[in-house]
């Protein structure tokens, strides 16, 4: 026993545990994000699956240790297990923040969320933080223990070392084994299949429940340049054809063709304004529009990739979701956007242009809107600047963006204009410090609201006289009768630190599906108030809107649907399949999974393949 249980075992066995004990608080972190019944992963088989590849990857990493001298030894220990640390705490974060684990392309827009890394870290879990705090004393432990540890002979440590490899190698083989086979392709199953999910590898959360934080993480980087080299084009256009002979639409009129034909249209994009905020003490204008316009209460803003930000926008100008690639889907400049907004309103005679207070660099949106079809993307603080507006005001205050006469100019065209605004005031975080905060008016006390609700409903009544402003303007100059509003928030205010108040306001359980529940109206100073309770989500709201202004278009070529077409879907689709429906859905839930399955990979043909391109 004294041979067994010496310096050098405890040693292992609390580099080990250091490691272990970050894959299991993954494990049992990952089980609450997911429903295990409705997956079928409620037996042991799929806990054993995380258990084996974590194990294998232990082994590997641990492997190595015995070959290495002290010193080595351990630099090597804690560079890996540093490593690790800060993998596994960034993705819980990031869990907290966006529903779903990261994967490599989220790294390419973890410059932009920097700045609000505050917001990140209120999503600190105190399990995490145990968990961490746990490994690094086992740290602790190694360090001081390595200090007494003699020198083994060099044939000794190789035949550790053999030991180890194989072990960790043999553990592997047998969780591959175990994941079973794959379902057959393009159905629902693909989507509940543990071979399935392991192989296609698209829905991050299942990913890391089968495999676990290690295998997750380095399979993740393998998948994504795999996927770089592998692209084959004319395989994925097939399937696209494939898809739309199952699915494909034609285009039909309705009721609401035509009711908005040849006006003006405002896109009003409003930054993190939630449903529950919408009321006579916050923001009266914009329930003033609500209550006397189009009111869509069952829109759902999915989220899929990149910022929910720029996802949402992307959608509401595409009609398409964001993909993970190579690039950003804002630097990726292979895609011909001929069936965009602004490109389809340009080719009936409108003018174009979109307008934010932030810089054009941000999301790189000068390059990128020009792209989606903008003559010009007027970035405030650039043009700040650049000495072409006041550079005393605070263009991030939504108050002095909407309010500022050449800013309206400038948005104003003699012909049908498309202008597309993006908001900023409530933008997170809802502290003190907050930068529009500092610099706007507060018509609310922390006697009647806590701080934080307080700083975020004053934010969003900035928001909302900003679009107070705006109608006002349009009043005055004679061309609000021959405008329509379009309002609709990028997502719900995941920035506030309390997710239970945010879903117990809204009603909802706090869940990545129901809390994406958020504002959608179309406002026209001549219509006929009316609630739509129709399900739908982002990408539904431009063939609407195309619809409504009387512009023919190929419905083939959007994932959303006109909201009024009798094609409608009666669900909403999310980006790990699942999906949420109306009780009006005929369709069974392996049909909508089916469905969803399919539409998840078309969204990404299409993008991938340049498939609407010239």
């Amino acid at each position: 026993m004294k041979k067994i249980l010496n310096k050098n075992t405890f040693t292992y066995m609390l580099m080990f545990t250091s490691l272990f004990i970050l894959s299991l608080f993954m494990y049992i972190f990952t089980k609450s994000l997911i429903d295990l019944n409705a997956y079928g992963f409620g037996n042991l088989r799929y806990s054993l699956l995380w258990l084996g590849f974590s194990l294998s990857w232990i082994c590997l990493f641990m492997s190595i240790l015995p070959l290495l001298k002290k010193k080595t030894r351990l630099l090597y220990y804690y560079i890996v297990n540093v490593i690790w640390i800060v993998i596994f705490v960034v993705q819980i974060c990031y869990v907290g923040q966006l529903g779903k684990f990261m994967i490599v392309s989220d790294l390419f827009v973890a410059g932009e969320g920097l700045q609000y890394v505050k917001s990140v870290l209120i999503h600190l879990n105190p399990g995490m933080i145990v968990t961490g705090l746990l490994s690094i004393a086992c740290m602790v432990g190694v360090y001081f223990l390595n200090r007494g540890l003699e020198e083994k002979e060099y044939k000794r440590k190789k035949i550790i070392f053999a030991i180890i490899l194989i072990i960790g190698l043999g553990i592997r083989l047998i969780s591959y084994f175990s994941l079973g086979s794959v379902a057959t392709p393009n159905t629902w199953q693909e989507n509940y299949n543990a071979k399935s999910i392991y192989s296609n590898f698209t829905n991050p959360n299942t990913s890391m429940y089968i495999t676990g934080l290690y295998e997750y993480s380095i399979r993740s980087v393998y998948k994504h340049f795999y996927n770089m080299i592998t692209l084959d084009k004319t395989a994925l256009k097939k399937e696209i054809d494939y898809y739309d002979s199952i699915y494909g639409i034609n285009y039909s009129t309705n009721d609401y063709t035509g009711i908005f034909k040849g006006k003006n249209v405002i896109y009003i994009m409003m930054e993190s304004i939630d449903s529950w905020i919408i009321d006579e003490d916050t923001m009266p204008n914009l329930k003033h529009l609500q209550d006397t316009g189009m009111n869509f209460t069952n829109r759902y803003s999915p989220f899929f990739n990149g910022g929910q930000t720029i996802n949402s926008e992307f959608a509401l100008n595409t009609g398409l979701y964001a993909i993970s690639s190579r690039d950003t889907i804002y630097d990726m400049t292979d895609i011909d956007y001929n069936y965009s907004l602004a490109n389809i309103l340009k080719n009936n005679g409108y003018s174009a242009n979109s307008f934010h207070a932030n810089s054009g660099s941000f999301y790189n949106r000068s390059s990128f809107h020009k792209r989606l079809g903008y003559m010009h993307h007027y970035a405030a603080l650039d043009m700040q600047q650049a000495g072409m507006l006041d550079e005393t005001k605070n263009y991030y205050a939504d108050t002095e963006l909407f309010g500022d006469d050449d800013i309206y100019k400038l948005m104003t065209s003699d012909e049908p204009f498309l202008a597309f605004f993006t908001t900023y005031s409530a933008h997170l975080e809802y502290t003190l410090t907050n930068k529009v905060y500092k610099t706007i008016k507060h018509p609310y006390d922390i006697e009647k609201y806590s701080e934080e609700e307080m700083i975020y409903r004053t934010l969003a009544h900035d928001t909302d006289e900003a679009i107070g402003t705006l109608i006002d303007k349009l009043e005055k100059k004679g061309i609000l009768d021959n405008t329509v509003l379009v309002l609709v928030s990028d997502h719900y205010v995941y920035g506030y630190s309390d997710g239970d108040y945010v879903a117990l306001k809204k009603n909802v359980l706090n869940d990545q599906k129901e809390l994406q529940n958020t504002p959608f109206i179309i406002w026209s100073k001549d219509m006929e108030p009316k609630k739509i309770d129709k399900i739908l989500d982002t990408a539904d709201i431009l063939p609407t809107v195309l619809n409504m202004l009387g512009i023919a278009y190929n419905p083939n070529k959007y994932m959303g649907i006109d909201i009024f077409s009798d094609n409608a879907d009666d669900f909403v689709w999310f980006s790990d399949g699942s999906f949420i429906k109306s009780k009006n859905c005929s369709l069974s839930d392996e049909a909508i999974l089916t469905k969803s399955n399919y539409n998840i990979k078309k969204n990404k043909d299409i993008l991938l393949t340049n498939y609407y391109g010239k």
